[in-house]
């Protein structure tokens, strides 16, 4: 086998390096931090505390040149502990779910306009 022998792309769809403030969590407990990058289905927060992979929790994602932010529903897909994360960025990658028409018209525009 060559060392040349390139990998498929797990990735279905390109991530953007994109920062935008994200609020999360439980009514009573909502954590504000910031997405390392976006992508149509869903986010990187950067966080070093994640939440466990399969844990389904309320997002509210504040888009910039939009009045009201993005309310919907994420999942945590998987995560780079803080203590593992070594030269990657620590936090969670979260999957969309239950995201509007709507919504999803929005995330598309800032995907386009980055």
């Amino acid at each position: 086998m060559s060392a040349a022998l390139k990998l498929p792309e797990r990735r279905v769809i390109a991530r953007m390096p994109i920062r935008v403030k994200v609020e999360y969590g439980a009514i009573e407990d909502f954590l504000i931090d910031y997405t390392a990058n976006v992508a149509l289905g869903g986010i990187f927060i950067q966080t070093e505390k994640p939440m466990a992979v399969g844990s389904t929790f309320k997002l509210r994602l504040s888009i910039p040149n939009r009045q009201r932010p993005i309310d919907t529903v994420g999942v945590v897909r998987w995560i780079v502990p803080n203590s593992e994360a070594g030269p990657l960025i620590p936090g969670m990658g979260v999957q969309f779910d239950k995201l509007n028409p709507a919504d999803l018209r929005a995330v598309q525009r800032l995907l386009a306009e980055w």
